[in-house]
C-alpha cells in the first residue's frame, strides 16, 4: 500500500513539472496584442479603437468560473492528492490566467521614442499614399512619385531607419520577456495591429500582398 502511494506521489510530481514547462512556452496572444497597441499609441499618438472591434454591450451576467484543481478536491477524497493540488495552484498560476508582456525595458523605450519622433516626418507620406504598411510588420515606399524629387533619398533613409527599429523592437520585446523564440509571434501580432490601428486613407498590404486603402 505504501509503495502505491509513493508511485502516485512521484507521478503527480512529474505532472507538476510537465505543467510548468507547458505553461512557460505558451505565447499569450491577447497580451501581445495589448502590448502592441500600447506601443503603437506611443509611436502614432493614441487613437480610438475602431468601433467594429468593440464588443457589444451585454446584460449583467457573471462569467462562469472554472474551479482550480484544489477547489475541485476535498481533504476527504485523498489527503495526498488534495495537498499536491493545493501546492500546484500556489506554484503555478492557472493556465487560463492571461499573462502580460513586459515592454518597459530601456531598450524598448529608446526604440519607440525614436519611432515617435520619426513619425512626425513620415505621417504626411502615410497620408498621401507614398508609404504603405506591409503585411510583415514593416513599411515600404510604395509610390515614390508622391514624394518631391529632392526629398526622395531622405524619405528612403527614414523608411530604412524605421524598418530597422521595428525589427529591433520585436526582438527586444521577445528578449525582455525571456523568450527569444517569440520574436516571430510578436512580429506577426504587430503586423496585424499596425494595420488595424492605421488611419483612414492609409495604404496597407492584405494577407495576399495586395495593396488596399483603409
Amino acid at each position: 500500500m505504501l509503495t502505491v502511494r509513493i508511485w502516485c506521489f512521484l507521478l503527480l510530481c512529474s505532472m507538476l513539472l510537465t505543467a510548468c514547462v507547458t505553461i512557460n512556452v505558451y505565447f499569450p496572444v491577447k497580451a501581445a496584442e495589448k502590448a502592441a497597441d500600447q506601443i503603437i499609441d506611443k509611436v502614432w499618438g493614441e487613437k480610438e479603437e475602431p468601433t467594429e472591434d468593440k464588443p457589444e454591450p451585454t446584460e449583467d451576467k457573471q462569467e462562469p468560473t472554472t474551479p482550480s484543481p484544489s477547489e475541485s478536491l476535498t481533504p476527504k477524497s485523498s489527503s495526498l492528492v488534495y495537498w499536491l493540488a493545493y501546492g500546484f495552484d500556489i506554484i503555478i498560476p492557472p493556465a487560463y490566467a492571461e499573462a502580460n508582456l513586459d515592454i518597459s525595458s530601456s531598450a524598448i523605450k529608446s526604440i519607440h521614442k525614436r519611432m515617435r519622433k520619426r513619425h512626425g516626418k513620415l505621417s504626411q507620406f502615410y497620408g498621401n499614399g507614398a508609404i504603405g504598411l506591409t503585411n510583415d510588420a514593416l513599411i515600404v515606399l510604395r509610390n515614390s512619385s508622391k514624394v518631391p524629387l529632392k526629398k526622395r533619398r531622405t524619405v528612403k533613409n527614414w523608411v530604412n531607419a524605421e524598418n530597422k527599429d521595428r525589427l529591433n523592437l520585436y526582438r527586444q520585446i521577445a528578449r525582455a520577456n525571456g523568450y527569444p523564440e517569440w520574436e516571430t509571434n510578436i512580429r506577426n501580432t504587430f503586423a496585424k495591429r499596425w494595420i488595424r490601428r492605421a488611419s483612414r486613407g492609409w495604404w496597407y498590404q492584405n494577407e495576399r500582398g495586395q495593396w488596399r486603402q483603409k
